[in-house]
């Protein structure tokens, strides 16, 4: 909670890099493991920023060591102001057998903490019907509150040498995959943009094409997941043009802790365009790339630049509108009702752990994820 506002974070994963997780394959190509996960998600986004206070940046071995429920509660609800989280499964089975942050930690959260805990759920769209009837099986369990999908799936032409991608307004195979969801009663969509997935062309990253989807299915809501992080002037005119455009900003926030000018240009840009944006923005961080506390920190005492409040014209972020961000816009695109989600909350086991939260941190964060890896007894050789 913040300022006595529900802190809803709009996406967590469970990242799994154990070389057991690991699909094998003809086309792979030496380091491709290294340049996905050791350099994509370690190097490139959890050490570059994550906060330099002691214990918060994990060892390669740390980040990718299987990460449970449990690890993530204690992440999250003992270890941070957050007080609901949005699960994203996130597949990339080219490379990953059960996935980058596969669907079991997710389903285990939700069932255990359903009052703390969204789950969206992964689909391929590039296994035309077949991903159809995972999203039926998915749907099926009655706990998903969203889908999730990405451009690329992990696999690359062997001809070709090109990643199979797909623009997510193809009519053939990215559209029923909306219109499933419709008809399954679940009418919000994640999609993961403007960050590259895997190797090759960065065309399939860029965002325009949510644009088409978002006219084509105007009772649908599409979550363009780190909108802003690259493509920036393109992503606001998409988030002004579509009103069911949403901008979550997993990355982007994280970019307040050791990169706030950055975040002030992004999210600047986003507020000065107006057209109701400053509604439609989301607080993400993608746990554990970067633990959670430090972002919100960060985003609570945030402040605009004075040379960029005068120089770009940009409007300064309130208490109010960071409140939208943290928790009240996303509550409202799924219907919670702030005020009755923390009288929920109020009195679970959690509660009473975040009273101690000051004395734990001291010692160290991501401590069940250290704790389980001391107990296993196993220490992974870098990738």
């Amino acid at each position: 909670m913040w300022n006595n506002n529900l802190v809803i974070d709009a996406v967590a994963h469970g990242f799994d890099f154990r070389p057991e997780n690991r699909a094998e394959s003809d086309w792979m190509t030496p380091g491709i493991y290294e340049q996905f996960g050791k350099r994509g998600f370690w190097e490139s986004l959890h050490v570059a920023y994550e906060s330099r206070k002691p214990g918060y940046i994990l060892s390669w071995e740390e980040m990718a060591y299987g990460w449970t429920a449990s690890d993530l509660a204690d992440a999250y609800f003992g270890e941070s102001d957050v007080d609901v989280i949005v699960y994203h499964e996130f597949g990339i089975h080219g490379l990953f057998k059960n996935g980058v942050s596969p669907w079991e930690p997710g389903l285990e959260l939700k069932k255990a903490y359903p009052d703390r805990v969204l789950l969206y759920a992964y689909v391929d769209a590039l296994e035309g019907p077949k991903a159809l009837e995972q999203m039926e099986k998915r749907a099926a369990t009655g706990l998903i509150d969203g889908f999730k999908v990405h451009p690329a799936n992990g696999t690359v032409d062997p001809v070709t040498h090109q990643t199979r991608a797909l623009r997510l307004d193809n009519p053939e195979y990215a559209y029923p995959i909306y219109q499933k969801a419709r008809d399954l009663g679940i009418k919000h969509i994640g999609a993961h943009k403007t960050m590259p997935i895997g190797p090759g062309s960065t065309a399939k990253d860029h965002s325009e094409d949510m644009s088409n989807a978002a006219l084509a299915f105007p009772d649908l809501t599409f979550e363009v997941v780190h909108s802003g992080w690259a493509f920036l002037e393109e992503c606001v005119l998409q988030a002004m043009l579509h009103q069911n455009i949403y901008v979550n900003m997993e990355c982007v926030a994280n970019l307040a802790v050791r990169r706030p000018r950055r975040f002030a240009e992004i999210i600047g840009e986003f507020l000065y365009a107006g057209m109701g944006i400053e509604d439609r923005l989301f607080f993400a961080t993608g746990v554990p790339t970067q633990h959670a506390q430090p972002i919100v920190e960060a985003l609570a005492n945030f402040k605009m630049p004075e040379d960029m409040l005068e120089g770009y014209d940009y409007p300064e972020l309130t208490d109010e509108i960071k409140a939208k961000i943290f928790g009240l816009n996303f509550a409202r695109m799924h219907g919670i009702d702030p005020a009755e989600r923390l009288a929920k909350l109020k009195g679970d086991e959690w509660t009473a752990k975040r009273q101690s939260t000051q004395g734990r941190l001291v010692e160290g964060p991501w401590q069940a994820h250290r704790d389980r890896m001391a107990t296993e007894g196993k220490v992974l050789q870098h990738a």
